[in-house]
C-alpha cells in the first residue's frame, strides 16, 4: 500500500545512532531499526514522499554486485514519484538502509574478518558527493536517476555502465560541467566509446578504465574552462569530447 507519508529518523536520533556507533559499530549494524528506535528512545517523522514497501531487493551471496542493476530499478518503483531535491534527504536512505533494506545492506556490504564495518558511508552519509556514489541505498536511486537524463543514441547502457565502473558515478557526483542533462548524456557516451577503444597496447601502457575514467574527466575540466560546453551545439559538444578522449590516448601511446 503506497503513501504521501514516510517515516523516517529524525536529524537528532541519526546523530544519536552515530554516538551508539562510536562505541558499538555491530550493535548499529546488525540489529533491526524497530529495536534500535526502543532502546535508545529514538523518534521518527514524517516526510513527505511515497513509498511502497514490498518491492524487496535482491541479496545474493556475500558481495554480490550483479544485483545491483536490478535493484536500482526496483527501488525506483519503491519510491516512484521520489524528486532529486528529496533525494539529497539523508534521513530517507538512512532510514531505508537500517530498516526495510537492511538485509541488502548487510550481504552486499558486509566486511571481511577484521575489516571495521562500513557504517559511515553505507548507512549514515558524509556529504553528497558520497550520498550520490557511496551509498548502500541512495546509490541505486542517483545512478538509476542519471541514466535517466541520458539519450539511447548516446549510450546505450548506462545504468549498466555505471554499476560496472564506480568511478563514473563518482566522476559525475564529482565534476559540475556533468549537471547539465546533454553534456552528460553525452559523456557517458564517450565513457561507452572510450572503453571500448582501449586496446591491449593502450593497457600494456597502462590505461586501465579507471585511469581513463578519470583522465578524461580532468581533461573534460580543463576545456569546460575554456567552453561553455552546455551552449554547445552537438556537432560542437561531440567534438569537445573527442579532443578530451584522444588526449587521454596521447598520453599512453607509443611513438
Amino acid at each position: 500500500m503506497s503513501s504521501k507519508i514516510m517515516k523516517v529518523l529524525t536529524r537528532d536520533s541519526i546523530v544519536d545512532l552515530r554516538a551508539v556507533a562510536i562505541g558499538d559499530t555491530k550493535k548499529v549494524w546488525f540489529t533491526p531499526l524497530n529495536q534500535l528506535v526502543s532502546e535508545f528512545g529514538l523518534e521518527t517523522i514524517e516526510v513527505e514522499a511515497t513509498y511502497e514497501p514490498g518491492h524487496e531487493f535482491k541479496v545474493g551471496s556475500g558481495k554480490d554486485r550483479t544485483k545491483d542493476e536490478a535493484n536500482a530499478s526496483l527501488l525506483r518503483q519503491a519510491l516512484p514519484e521520489l524528486t532529486p531535491a528529496q533525494a539529497t534527504d539523508q534521513r530517507i536512505w538512512t532510514t531505508l538502509a537500517l530498516g526495510d533494506y537492511k538485509d541488502y545492506v548487510l550481504n552486499r556490504w558486509g566486511p571481511a574478518e577484521g575489516v571495521d564495518y562500513p557504517l559511515n558511508i553505507k548507512v549514515f552519509i558524509k556529504d553528497t558527493r558520497s550520498m550520490m556514489r557511496d551509498h548502500a541505498i541512495s546509490r541505486l536511486w542517483w545512478r538509476s536517476h542519471f541514466a535517466m537524463q541520458v539519450s539511447k543514441s548516446d549510450c546505450q547502457e548506462p545504468l549498466r555502465l555505471m554499476f560496472e565502473y564506480e568511478d563514473v558515478p563518482g566522476e559525475i557526483a564529482g565534476r559540475s560541467i556533468l549537471t547539465d542533462r546533454r553534456v552528460l548524456s553525452q559523456y557517458l557516451g564517450q565513457v561507452e566509446r572510450g572503453l571500448e577503444a582501449i586496446t591491449p597496447n593502450l593497457v600494456a601502457q597502462g590505461l586501465t578504465p579507471k585511469i581513463y575514467i578519470q583522465s578524461l574527466g580532468r581533461n573534460l575540466n580543463f576545456l569546460g574552462g575554456r567552453f561553455q560546453l552546455g551552449v554547445l551545439n552537438d556537432e560542437r559538444l561531440f567534438k569537445i569530447f573527442q579532443i578530451a578522449h584522444n588526449r587521454v590516448l596521447t598520453q599512453f601511446s607509443t611513438t
